[in-house]
This record gives C-alpha cells, structure tokens and sequence, in this order.
C-alpha cells in the first residue's frame, strides 16, 4: 500500500519528501483537498504502521528507508554532516528567505526592516554555501543526499521570485550546484522546469529595446546624413586645445597646494592601519564560519585595503588569525 502524505502540494517542504521518495523508489500519494480538511499539525504522512509528522522528520524517515541509494549518507560521518546541513537550512537560510519571499507571496505584508534584515541573512548563508561548493560538487560525499535535496527545494521559491540575476552573479559555485541538481529526472519530476527570476535583466531588456526604438527613429530622417561632406570638423579642435590648457592649468594649481604635514601623514597610516585590521577581522570570522559548518579542506579569501602593501598584508593576516 502507498503511503499518503497530507501537505500543501504547493509548498517547498512538500516538495522535498517527494523528491526523497523518487530518489528511494517509494510510491507516495498526496489526496487532493485533504490538507485543506485537517484541521491538525501539517505536513503528515501516513504508514501502515503509524503517521510521521514535520517535514523534516518525514524526509529523514523516506530517505533511510531503501539504504543503498545513499540519501543520508553512506557512513554514520556523512549522516552527521547531513544532519548539519539540513539544520543550516532550516535555521541560516529558511528563516531569513521566508521572511523575504512570504510577502512577495502574499502571505503577509511587508516590514521593510525585517525585509532588509532578511536580505543581508540571505547573502552570509548563500556565501557559506557558495564557498563549500568551491570544492565539493555535492554537499555531503559524491552523490545527491538528503542535504542536496533539503537546500534546492528551500532556495526554489526565492530564485522564482527574489534572488535576480545582479543578486546571484557572486554565487557562481552555488549555481552550478542549483542547475545541477534541477537537471537530475528525480527533481525535474516534482518540481518541472523552474524560471529564475529576471530582476535587473529585465529591465536592462527593457531598457534596450527602448533604446533600439529611440535609435530606429532617430535613423529615419537619413537626408540630414548628407552635411557630413562639409569641412567643419577643424572646430571641434579648439575646445580640445582649451581642455588640455585647463588640464595644465589644474595640475598647476595642484603642485602649488601645500603637501600634508607629517601628523597629517601619521593619522592617515593610522586610519589605513584600522580599515586593513577591520577587513583582516571580518575574512576571520567568515573562514571560521565555514569550517564550523564542516567539510572544509581548503579556502580561498582576498583582502583589497592593503593595495599590496606587504606590511600592511601582514597586519591583516595576524587580524585574520587573532583569536577573538
């Protein structure tokens, strides 16, 4: 007998059970209008021998039950940082995407200071995600697990609505892993062809065609083309003569400005010296964030306040590695 589950067919956790449940082979119905009747805790899946309720729960339960397709893990390591992953998610990244996406939805109004709180949370979880996929194809091992599973379906509603082609350009790592995962049949099958949401690309199409319009009919009156036969070019060398003199004349002015006193050189090393520690500080703390996630072998970071000054580099490498 197939097991039922009572959810919102709609919804991104809903989603995340059934794919897990094409991954094991499992049969699951989802019976039309029953998550509408209960009245009860949702999402709820029904078994012959007792009902699972909370998604997560669900989904851990559907994903250990055929072993051998490995979605928790081919070791009790992997099903631990499987676990963490999946805890990422639903606290480091649902939260704040939910807080954004459900008034976009329409599911409540907009507070446009939790909104913004909710878009910065948004960019550190997808930066962690980001800098673990730089050498890992999968979250967890070599193959699609519960975490992969877990992570797509809570970003598909906010790559629809929110996450534009401008917000996502930084993210490349975590693309590549979102478009793979949509490519493989047992996601495609629940969740179809998914459409990124345009944003800014839209209006630069937009933006261009108007463009093109503007120019077409600019092109039309082509007689007015003719006066270019005219010698009247020699003009337009004055009013270069007149920007190269005024050139001249400022880098004049400039030399004749008095050069900064030694205390004003002291405080603008001083002022450099702190932007460089601040920065070395924050690379710290953003590496250090990583590793606790688990998984990180290696890491990439830059520093731009230095300008490739080596004393300066070695003051934000000791601000990276102080000890908080």
């Amino acid at each position: 007998m197939p097991m039922k589950l009572f959810a919102h067919p709609d919804n991104y956790k809903t989603k995340k059970a059934l794919v897990a449940a094409r991954y094991a082979g499992l049969e699951i119905e989802t019976p039309k209008g029953g998550a509408q009747e209960v009245s009860g805790k949702i999402p709820v899946l029904e078994t012959d021998q007792g009902c699972i309720f909370s998604s997560n729960a669900i989904a851990r339960y559907i994903s250990r039950i055929n072993r051998p397709v490995g979605l928790y893990g081919q070791n009790l390591l992997e099903g631990g940082m499987i676990d963490s992953w999946i805890e990422f998610c639903t606290n480091e990244l649902e939260v704040p995407l939910c807080t954004w996406v459900l008034p976009v939805m329409g599911v409540f109004p907009e507070v446009p200071e939790a909104t913004a709180c909710a878009k910065e949370d948004v960019k550190k979880a997808l930066a962690v995600l980001n800098n673990h996929l730089l050498h890992n194809t999968f979250m967890v091992g070599h193959t699609i697990t519960l975490a992969d599973i877990s992570i797509c379906c809570a970003l598909i509603d906010g790559m629809r609505l929110v996450l534009d082609a401008e917000f996502r350009k930084p993210f490349g790592n975590l693309m590549r892993w979102f478009n793979l995962c949509l490519a493989q049949p047992e996601f495609k099958s629940v969740l179809g062809d998914i459409k990124l949401c345009g944003g800014s690309a839209k209006g630069a199409v937009a933006a261009k065609a108007e463009a093109k319009g503007k120019d077409k009919k600019d092109a039309a009156p082509k007689k007015e083309a003719a006066p270019k036969k005219e010698p009247a070019p020699k003009k337009e060398a004055a009013p270069k003569k007149e920007a190269k003199d005024k050139k001249e004349k400022g880098a004049e002015e400039s030399k004749g400005e008095s050069a900064p006193s030694p205390q004003d050189l002291e405080k603008m090393k001083k002022d450099k010296l702190k932007k460089v520690v601040k920065e070395g500080g924050k690379r710290g703390v953003e590496i250090e964030g990583a590793a606790d996630m688990g998984g990180l072998q290696f890491f990439c970071t830059s520093v731009d306040t230095p300008e490739g000054d080596l004393e300066l580099l070695l003051e934000s490498m000791k601000a990276m590695n102080a000890k908080p």
